[in-house]
């Protein structure tokens, strides 16, 4: 009986071999040359587009904190939400500021730009005056804010004052405004074209045609 050697292959079946890897490699080979031409114009045109947007994604917000952009300005900016501001004036009678937020352009600046301020202060007698306003400039050097949008000022003796604007000093514990004021108190009704208010409330001063209207005592002017 003749045998056959598993390890001789036909002349044919060894020719057929190398010619199925050339095909298969060549179709290899034609694929991934088709794959770069279109791959290549696609990293093509991402880096262009990207070399467009760049500029413009520098100048745009760059985050969001609550739902608010934040651009990159504001990140050269100091924020505080909250903030309380406390001191002492020159006679050690206490004096505190607090408002919504404070805005500081740089750590060294001087003025603190504040939202919906009030300022408390504490008289000889140890009652306390409040003054609120829609905004304020807190000056921390010279210790001063100036206030606007509305001010108010509440003695606890049940004293107001009402203005648009309003510069408060709390070494002397002082306030003043040049704009038209009205004033109630227990005893009265005041208007006039301004105020000044010494020693934290104990004497107030209405500047230009004042008019006073006394409970139980008729006018004066």
């Amino acid at each position: 009986m003749a045998t056959t050697d598993p390890s001789v292959t036909a002349p044919a079946e060894r020719r057929q071999r190398p010619a199925a890897r050339r095909s298969f490699a060549t179709a290899r080979s034609s694929r991934l040359v088709a794959a770069m031409k279109m791959l290549l114009p696609a990293i093509a045109l991402c880096l262009i587009a990207l070399v467009v947007v760049w500029p413009q994604l520098l100048q745009d917000p760059i985050d969001t904190i609550g739902g608010k952009r934040i651009s990159s300005s504001d990140a050269d900016t100091l924020r505080v939400a909250n903030p309380r501001f406390v001191g002492v004036d020159e006679k050690d009678r206490p004096y505190e500021i607090i408002a919504a937020s404070a805005r500081q352009e740089s750590e060294s600046a001087d003025a603190v730009y504040l939202d919906r301020p009030q300022a408390d202060m504490m008289t000889e007698s140890g009652a306390w005056i409040t003054l609120t306003a829609g905004s304020g400039v807190w000056h921390k050097r010279v210790e001063t804010v100036d206030l606007g949008g509305g001010v108010a000022v509440y003695h606890e003796a049940g004293h107001q004052l009402a203005s648009d604007t309003a510069r408060v000093n709390f070494g002397d514990g002082s306030a003043t405004s040049d704009t038209p004021t009205t004033g109630q108190s227990p005893t009265g009704n005041v208007t006039g074209e301004g105020f000044r208010l010494y020693d934290r409330g104990a004497r107030v001063v209405f500047t230009g045609k004042a008019r006073a209207v006394l409970y139980g005592s008729g006018t004066g002017g």
